[in-house]
């Protein structure tokens, strides 16, 4: 069970500010519809300016948020994974403060065989944590851009074409964001399912040198689909679920000979 990673203090960041980010996403789809809700219930609004100009500097602050969570700190928290990765994996030294705990094939000796079996474990724990939050990410996206369509016709016709224009990139990016869980999903699943045929073999640990092109080819399509989509599972998900993931990871290593 993970005691330690030196990723943990940059997700921790990148949770909060993703807790933020989730409270204007709240904001913007109340300031986004209330005003229609009121106008279809022909209730005058004496303040629409005000909640046009708040509209605009959410979206703004949501986009940017997003942009250096995307950009800045999700990147920098991917580059110490790798590094803990590869020393826990192989023995260099390249992370300062290495990992207690985070991988659990200590028996192991380093190698590409640790390697493999690490990258199996992290494959495991990635989609069994995106799967654990697929109706938590669905739910609010679906609501809002249900709602977001269904007042569309009525609001941007009367709201300023800078507003309409920013509520549209908001609907995009919220939609993209939840088909790229799905995206996320499916192809994680194929990668462990390789991971899985792959560790069948029952020389694979004996003559790990026969198999090395299809361990680094399936290491590339996890790292790169963990570069291009980030799971964004919360830490107070990781905590919950970790422990029960820890039990199924050490029988899936008894059942494929990980040991």
């Amino acid at each position: 069970m993970a005691q330690f990673a030196p990723q943990y203090n940059l997700f921790v960041i990148i949770d909060k500010i993703r807790q933020w980010i989730l409270w204007i996403f709240c904001f913007i789809f109340i300031l986004s519809i209330v005003p229609e809700i009121l106008k279809l219930l022909s209730v005058k609004l004496n303040f629409e300016d005000l909640i046009s100009t708040l509209n605009i500097i959410c979206i703004i602050c949501f986009f940017v948020l997003e942009t250096i969570v995307e950009n800045i700190l999700v990147p920098q928290a991917d580059s110490k994974r790798r590094d803990d990765f590869i020393d826990n994996s192989f023995g260099s030294s390249f992370s300062s403060n290495p990992s207690i705990g985070y991988f659990d094939t200590a028996e192991l000796e380093q190698g590409l065989f640790k390697a493999a079996s690490n990258l199996f474990e992290n494959c495991f724990f990635t989609y069994s944590l995106v799967k654990a939050v697929t109706i938590r990410k669905t739910l609010l996206p679906t609501v809002v851009l249900l709602s977001i369509t269904v007042f569309a016709y009525y609001g941007f016709k009367e709201v300023p074409f800078g507003l309409t224009l920013l509520q549209a990139l908001f609907s995009a990016t919220v939609l993209g964001n939840l088909i790229n869980h799905f995206i996320l999903m499916v192809r994680l699943h194929s990668i462990q399912d390789a991971w899985i045929t792959l560790f069948q073999n029952q020389d694979i640990r004996s003559n790990t040198e026969k198999y090395k092109t299809l361990i680094f080819r399936y290491w590339l399509q996890y790292e790169t689909l963990h570069s291009r989509i980030q799971a964004g599972i919360p830490d107070k998900i990781f905590k919950k679920f970790n422990s029960g993931l820890t039990k199924e990871w050490e029988e899936i290593k008894t059942r494929y000979n990980i040991k």
